[in-house]
């Protein structure tokens, strides 16, 4: 890629690898994040008219970032413009890098009800639009009431419930920027709620491996299926390649040691994927988006 001249604010050459919880690839060769709307606006612009490759990092937990790195910009939402929450009455307005769990978490202070579910679920509200994120009681799109969106040209635009898709782990969102989303919930006792969502942030934790363990969800569960009885009815936890293990105590969960590389993660599903497939006709799709 030719140079390209970004603002100062744009760094050059940033690890990656902390940012995901696998701890594993190598650096972007632009890392921003800007302040707020007008600077993603200007980002995203010269981006486009340089045919500069954008992607925007979330929370990172489903997130490999090949060994070589990524050769483009890569955008983060950390400022406070992007993290506010706006309740009116039973509509929660939050911007695309809230954090899940801090919008599950207010939402029941609030007394409202509809995301309480999510409770344990990484990343943030932009990510788990547009991968549709959800649990056995629900996923995030059947609350969805509106996005606000900025295309790759740094357009705005808005796309009510009726204009967007969801289905199992996918949803229509597929412009680069979900600045915010508007999501109707009810109504309920917020003590209620709070007892609901410790139960199950409980129930979630139990089967995850401890912190700080360098971990990541391998596939998505196939419809009406769940991965990871697939992956014990073929016998493949605990398998190895390199410094990467299928975990054999958390089912669906990679593990990565000192040593282990991008490569080696996309190996292990590889072969995995394999394995199932032959064994009981179910093609896996991995979880992990590559970078």
């Amino acid at each position: 890629m030719a140079q390209v001249s970004f603002p100062s604010w744009v760094r050059e050459h940033v690890p990656l690898a902390p940012f995901t919880w696998l701890h594993l690839g190598g650096p972007a060769r632009y890392f921003c994040e800007p302040a707020d709307e007008s600077q993603l606006q200007q980002l995203l612009s010269q981006a486009a008219a340089d045919s500069v490759a954008v992607r925007i990092l979330g929370g990172g937990s489903n997130l490999l970032v090949r060994d070589f790195g990524f050769d483009g910009l890569v955008i983060q939402l950390s400022s406070p413009a992007f993290a506010k929450i706006r309740f009116e009455n039973s509509t929660v307005h939050c911007g695309g890098g809230v954090r899940l769990s801090h919008l599950v978490t207010a939402c029941v202070a609030q007394g409202l009800a509809g995301v309480e579910h999510l409770v344990g679920v990484p990343g943030t509200v932009g990510g788990a639009l547009h991968g549709n994120s959800g649990t056995d009681e629900g996923d995030i799109g059947h609350v969805v009431r509106s996005a606000r969106l900025m295309r790759r040209d740094g357009q705005i635009v808005t796309v009510d419930a009726e204009g967007l898709t969801f289905s199992h782990r996918r949803s229509s969102l597929d412009e680069l920027v979900i600045l915010e989303a508007s999501l109707g919930l009810a109504v309920d006792d917020s003590a209620r709620l709070t007892k609901r969502e410790q139960t199950l942030w409980i129930v979630k934790r139990s089967k995850q491996p401890n912190a700080p363990v360098r971990s990541a969800v391998a596939f998505i569960d196939p419809d009406g299926g769940s991965a990871a009885a697939l992956l014990q009815q073929c016998s493949v936890l605990g398998l190895i390649e390199g410094a990467v293990q299928l975990s054999a105590s958390h089912p669906n969960y990679l593990v990565a040691s000192e040593g282990a590389t991008a490569e080696q993660v996309l190996a292990l599903l590889d072969r995995t994927r394999a394995i199932v497939q032959e064994r009981t006709g179910v093609v896996l799709q991995s979880h992990l988006v590559v970078w």
